[in-house]
């Protein structure tokens, strides 16, 4: 019988989660740059890596009983990232929205995105090639 960890231990899951992050982040930036010119709207930004600190630096407890309540770190999967207004001091004139800044972090994220995609495009390269008897 083939064991689920062999997914577990290759990261699928992080990287995958990243992917989820990176397009929310997308989506919260995107607004704010079509907002530009909207009177009164205030930038927002996606925390994640502050909720992501508490995550993975402590041990971890088993669970023998999917009953029993979770020890030590939680799962990076139940680490989950909010929108909240950004505290930007700056002024447009219309609203705080920097669309210097906001289009420096569309070009980030994007390529934070595409590094995951390719890391994992990789992962699972290495899983086919494994699978079909192949050195990596």
């Amino acid at each position: 019988m083939i064991s689920r960890d062999i997914f577990a231990s290759s990261h699928l899951g992080d990287l995958k989660k990243a992917l989820d992050v990176y397009a929310a982040r997308h989506r919260v930036v995107a607004d704010n740059i079509a907002n530009v010119e909207t009177q009164g709207y205030r930038a927002r930004e996606l925390r994640f890596e502050e909720y992501l600190a508490g995550a993975d630096l402590r041990l971890q407890g088993a669970r023998t009983n999917p009953n029993h309540l979770h020890l030590g770190r939680r799962e990076l999967d139940s680490v989950e990232g909010r929108s909240a207004y950004s505290a930007s001091e700056h002024d447009n004139g219309t609203n705080n929205v920097d669309i210097d800044q906001e289009m420096t972090d569309l070009a980030t994220n994007d390529l934070a995105y595409r590094l995951a995609t390719r890391l994992l495009s990789m992962k699972y390269q290495n899983l086919r090639s494994a699978i079909r008897g192949r050195a990596g």
